[in-house]
C-alpha cells in the first residue's frame, strides 16, 4: 500500500495543501478554505493520508520563496503517472518553461509533437494536479491573452504578476 502524506499551510495567497505518494508530490491545491476545511477535503480524497509537516519542509520553503516573488526552480520529485500519456508529456513540457516566461498553447502543442493540438494541450493543462510546481499559469493564448486556469483567472494573473509578467 502506498504511503500518502499531506501538509496544509497558510500563505498570503490562501490555504495551500500538498499531498505526496511514496515521497513524490501528486497534488497541490491553493484555496480560500480554512485549514480545517482543507483537511476535510484531503481526507475525502485520500482517506488513508497522514499529516506530516516534516516531509514537506523543502516544498514549503520553495513555495514561500516563490510567493514572495523570488525566482524558484521547483526541482522536486512529482508523480503524474496516473494521468494519460499525452497529459504527462504536456505537463513535463510545462516544467521546462523558465520562471518569468510564458509559452502559448500552440507552442506547447508543437513541442509535444502535436502541432495542431492546441485544444488538446489546453485540456491536458486543465488536468494539472500540481499547479505552481508544474507552472500551467505560464501557458497563455497565442494572442497574448490569459486563457483558462484551473484555480481561476484572478490567481493566474497574480502568479504571472509575481513573476514580472504583465498580461491582460
Amino acid at each position: 500500500m502506498p504511503i500518502i502524506e499531506f501538509a496544509i499551510f497558510e500563505s498570503w495567497f490562501g490555504t495551500i495543501s500538498v499531498v505526496k505518494k511514496d515521497g513524490r508530490i501528486i497534488s497541490l491545491d491553493l484555496s480560500e478554505n480554512d485549514m480545517y476545511q482543507e483537511h476535510r477535503e484531503i481526507m475525502k480524497r485520500f482517506p488513508n493520508a497522514v499529516e506530516s509537516e516534516h516531509s514537506f519542509k523543502t516544498v514549503r520553503t520553495l513555495l514561500h520563496r516563490y510567493l514572495k516573488g523570488q525566482p524558484v526552480d521547483f526541482d522536486i520529485e512529482i508523480d503524474i503517472s496516473d494521468l494519460p500519456e499525452f497529459t504527462q508529456k504536456v505537463l513535463e513540457e510545462l516544467r521546462r518553461i523558465p520562471y518569468g516566461e510564458t509559452k502559448s498553447y500552440s507552442e506547447i502543442a508543437a513541442l509535444t509533437g502535436c502541432p495542431k493540438g492546441s485544444r488538446a494541450v489546453g485540456q491536458a493543462v486543465s488536468r494539472n494536479p500540481i499547479p505552481i510546481i508544474i507552472p500551467c499559469h505560464r501557458v497563455i493564448r497565442r494572442d497574448g491573452s490569459l486563457g483558462g486556469f484551473s484555480l481561476g483567472e484572478k490567481i493566474k494573473k497574480r502568479l504571472l504578476f509575481l513573476e514580472g509578467i504583465r498580461k491582460t
